[in-house]
């Protein structure tokens, strides 16, 4: 398996431990022994720690493939984890408090944040490796119509060209080293309108 299979392989792994984890706690609360406010903070704080090593795992996956593709050591950049827990709280509140289809919304969020911020810290670390010139997608197992046309054949894509994601997408970027790639009219933009 190649770095990033390596790395989708993890990321599922984290979604569906974490969908597994936050089941376990709403049954709790069907169950009766905690209280809704209780399981939001529960919900919210088990999704955060995922979230937060969906980020390590980006930044260490990125130096496995940068290594595996240059043979040359590299450091992570030392993304820093994101504390979304007001968000978090809010989100399981709303999904609790509205009795129609709470186990599907639930499993939902579980699965999809970590993949979200997995997409997020990987292409922040992307920007941040001065090796990696661009990415091409690597699709998941089980790619939707919408990552196959995001595929677009295999284009390579700049560094700096955002990278296309939905909910629940375990898609990854597969980084490039080489030079030379052509850039977009959002990269070209970037480049006329420096931050």
């Amino acid at each position: 398996m190649t770095a990033v299979e390596n790395y989708q392989t993890a990321t599922a792994a984290l979604s569906a431990r974490t969908q597994t984890e936050v089941q376990a706690i709403y049954a709790r609360l069907a169950a009766g022994e905690i209280t809704q406010d209780t399981a939001a903070v529960l919900i919210a704080a088990t999704v955060n720690r995922a979230n937060a090593a969906a980020t390590a795992l980006a930044d260490v996956w990125l130096v496995a493939q940068i290594e595996e593709l240059s043979g040359i050591a590299t450091t992570t950049v030392g993304l820093p984890a994101v504390d979304d827990s007001d968000r978090l709280i809010q989100a399981a509140m709303t999904i609790l408090g509205d009795r129609d289809s709470v186990d599907m919304r639930l499993d939902r969020l579980a699965r999809a944040e970590p993949l979200e911020s997995a997409h997020r810290a990987t292409v922040d670390a992307i920007k941040e490796q001065p090796l990696v010139q661009g990415w091409t997608r690597a699709m998941d197992g089980d790619p939707c119509q919408l990552c196959r046309w995001w595929w677009r054949q295999g284009r390579v894509w700049p560094k700096a060209h955002p990278f296309q994601r939905h909910k629940g997408c375990n898609c990854q970027p597969r980084i490039v080293l080489a030079e030379n790639i052509q850039s977009t009219g959002y990269t070209r933009q970037l480049e006329r309108n420096p931050a």
